[in-house]
């Protein structure tokens, strides 16, 4: 009986749509999206939440992959309390890292901050190491793909939940993450970060457009006007005195990078050094520092307090 009905309402409303049918159809199909597209954006927006000492949150904010950002968070969170970002290794242990920074950032009272770009989302070193710039075609992702992206779109949403209003973040990498760090002000020359520190990188972008990325900026899309912005930025090149073995498993040995020298000690010299030649040759004040700490080979743990200390003072 239901199913007779059914099928009568059915026949006498067969008309053709009209204009207006299509028009009332197209808006409330507009209106429905909009307010997903809305909701989702709540969602991806919603305010990052620190307890005191150690914790994990997710971070969505962006056009990229979902990342966990391990932290230590300071017991009182103030609009002067300084951000730091620390980028781990190739590995892709960001708790380890958060753990071997969390004393210093309880010493200093920092927010301690280290999103995670996992194996799964971020293969290999074009997806981390090199900030996932170039696709696979050899053209560049949209900047809003950019893992560099990230690192600004997280410090927003951090100041937006906490009130924190510094103008700038700190930034530091180790071993991989130095050679993350080290390409930030190349490919975002007006990045937020007020002091940057690549420690100990396996190989560098060398500020130079002879050779190919990701060695130099030939094919990086990189300009000479962000060369001589980066050049001028306050970036700190940190290296560890003992790392010096040649045939330290997770270091780069490509023909490209032996160029650059036989360790990593030799290498970040040497990139330093031709960095400083170029600023001669741009006309550009050179901003740059460099660092070498005695008797430590490749460890963040021993490079991370003296990273630290450039940061907060001494």
């Amino acid at each position: 009986e239901g199913s007779d009905r059914g099928r009568s309402r059915s026949h006498s409303c067969s008309f053709p749509p009209t204009a207006a049918d299509y028009a009332f159809a197209v808006n409330i199909r507009f209106w429905v999206l909009l307010a997903l597209a809305v909701a989702a954006r709540s969602f991806a927006a919603a305010p990052l939440e620190f307890v005191p000492g150690k914790g994990r949150l997710p971070f969505s904010d962006w056009a990229g992959p979902a990342l966990p950002i391990w932290y230590h968070a300071p017991a009182k969170i103030t609009p002067d309390t300084r951000i730091v970002f620390v980028m781990h290794g190739m590995a892709r242990n960001g708790d380890e890292y958060r753990d071997q920074w969390s004393d210093l950032a309880a010493k200093y009272g920092f927010l301690l901050l280290v999103p995670t770009f996992g194996n799964a989302d971020f293969p290999g070193f074009e997806s981390f190491n090199y900030g996932n710039v170039i696709g696979p075609d050899g053209r560049r992702r949209p900047q809003e793909q950019w893992a560099f992206t990230a690192i600004e779109r997280i410090f927003d949403q951090v100041k937006r939940s906490t009130g924190i209003t510094a103008p700038t973040y700190y930034i530091y990498g180790h071993s991989a993450g130095a050679q993350f760090v080290h390409r930030l002000f190349f490919f975002l020359p007006n990045a937020r970060a007020g002091k940057l520190i690549s420690a100990n990188a396996g190989a560098y972008m060398l500020p130079d457009f002879a050779t190919e990325h990701p060695y130099g900026l030939k094919g990086s899309g990189v300009a000479e006007a962000d060369l001589k912005i980066a050049l001028t930025r306050p970036v700190m090149v940190l290296l560890g005195e003992a790392d010096m073995d040649p045939n330290h498993r997770p270091m780069p040995r490509t023909p490209e990078a032996n160029a650059q020298g036989l360790h990593r000690f030799s290498r970040g010299l040497n990139y330093f050094k031709m960095a400083s030649e170029q600023t001669v040759k741009l006309g550009v004040p050179f901003g740059w520092k460099i660092a070498t700490v005695p008797r430590v080979a490749h460890s963040n743990t021993l490079m991370a307090p003296h990273a630290a200390a450039h940061f907060f003072g001494n």
